[in-house]
């Protein structure tokens, strides 16, 4: 019978990095289910209480699991029994909750996508929202004017570490995941990752309220997560190079690459595999339908490896 576990952010449990090295803080069967509960990217644990004021963040971190340098706030790891290296972890996402509060930004500081918009000098833009996911609506929590978003909750950060040792920076995604930032992974899609090390050791956070394609001014609507519930499964059957996903409307393939047009043609050559394998066709035949069915989008361009994700719907070829 499969299990359900709770996990929640702690001194044990958080981590600022990927590594094999870290000893996991869970241990479960293939078929067991995962509640996280997550910090905000940043390591927040409130909402601001006035505009331009600081907000408290958790600094009581076990010394072995601190980041050398800036690393999103991870929840993990997770050791998956049974999983190995040239296997594939299945990561049903179940259900996402948002917290209550969260925030955007832009400009301010120097990054090449600010550099590009001219917003390095500029001053930093802070949005604070408060979020009410029975409605899923964030509303301005400061401001002269009110204004609002839908609310299309999901994590920016799923995966696992690299088989080399030492520490990885949660900042770049990467074959067997991490920063994805890919907005279609909600609840009811299904993650697939190749698995890099013995086990996985899976972790989950930087949360996300809601966000655009490109997610181009370095943050997404930020947030504390209340509830992630994720079921994991090996599989020995689906052999894949790079994250796919199955939404309810249809597959996803990814591409990352420090140029944005390699990343591209990286995610289109995964659907062309993908379609040779699901309809039996060759991967010539596959790309001629590609042209026809197949959209590209840009996952993300501020995560130094960008991304981009093909996406086939379900009922685009009969």
């Amino acid at each position: 019978m499969a299990n359900v576990y709770h996990v929640s952010p702690s001194r044990e449990t958080l981590h600022g990095f990927f590594s094999r090295e870290l000893e996991p803080v869970l241990e479960i069967q293939p078929g067991d289910t995962v509640v996280f509960k997550t910090l905000d990217s940043a390591w927040g644990l409130e909402k601001r209480s006035s505009a331009g004021s600081p907000r408290k963040k958790f600094s009581d971190i076990a010394t072995h699991r601190q980041s050398k340098t800036f690393g999103h706030s991870l929840v993990g790891p997770i050791f998956i029994e049974g999983a190995m290296p040239n296997q594939t972890l299945e990561i049903k996402i179940n259900e996402i909750i948002p917290g209550t509060w969260g925030w955007a930004s832009a400009g301010g500081f120097k990054s090449y996508w600010n550099e590009k918009m001219g917003m390095v000098d500029e001053k930093e833009v802070t949005l604070d929202f408060e979020l009410d996911h029975s409605k899923m609506i964030g509303r301005s929590q400061f401001g002269s004017f009110d204004y609002s978003v839908k609310l299309n909750p999901f994590m920016g950060i799923m995966g696992m570490p690299p088989a080399e040792y030492g520490q990885h920076t949660t900042i770049t995604p990467r074959r067997w995941g991490g920063n994805i930032d890919c907005k279609e992974l909600q609840a009811g899609s299904t993650l697939y990752l190749p698995v890099p090390v013995e086990g996985g050791l899976f972790s989950v956070g930087d949360g996300h309220a809601a966000q655009g394609d490109g997610e181009v001014s370095g943050p997404a609507l930020e947030c504390p997560m209340e509830r992630v519930s994720l079921t994991f499964n090996v599989l020995n059957d689906m052999p894949i190079n790079m994250p796919r996903a199955k939404t309810k409307d249809g597959w996803i393939t990814m591409g990352f690459h420090e140029n944005l047009e390699e990343a591209m043609w990286l995610a289109l050559s995964e659907m062309l595999d993908l379609m040779s394998t699901n309809y039996q066709i060759s991967r010539t035949e596959a790309y001629a339908f590609a042209s026809l069915v197949v959209d590209l989008h840009i996952t993300q361009v501020v995560n130094h490896v960008k991304g981009v994700h093909a996406f086939l719907s379900f009922d685009a070829l009969r």
